[in-house]
């Protein structure tokens, strides 16, 4: 529970800066992603896959616009609390598309306030599975 409450703090964090400057910082987001990295490689299988999927998205997400800070988020998600990942995706994915229904595909929005909301409603899921 503690990991899961960390990570809800450090989304909470990174949301409000992205709300605040449409930006988060690196010193925010490196450290975990090289943390979710190593984990990832420490533990191998499923999770260095699903790790080396996510970075492998955000690189190529990066050179069509999507903000680094965005992919960094998601592949710790990804290593930490998959549940959060996929709703996160999801919600991203919903969200996105009704904007961009909206006001057309030049529509931009904080993605990270999306992502916290994702992986915040993911712990119910978490708790049932006992994970």
């Amino acid at each position: 529970m503690w990991l899961t409450a960390s990570l809800v703090l450090w989304l909470t964090v990174c949301a409000v800066q992205d709300l605040l400057r449409r930006q988060v910082s690196n010193w925010l987001t490196l450290p975990a992603f090289l943390l979710a990295g190593l984990w990832a490689v420490w533990h191998g299988g499923e999770t260095l896959l699903l790790f080396g999927l996510v970075t492998l998205i955000m690189v190529w997400s990066w050179q069509k616009g999507v903000g680094a800070a965005d992919g960094k988020i998601m592949a710790v998600l990804a290593v930490f609390m998959p549940a959060g990942f996929l709703l996160a995706v999801v919600l991203r994915l919903l969200v996105g598309g009704w904007l961009w229904m909206r006001h057309g595909r030049a529509a931009r929005f904080p993605a990270v306030p999306v992502f916290a909301a994702g992986a915040v409603l993911s712990i119910p899921i978490q708790f049932l599975s006992g994970g």
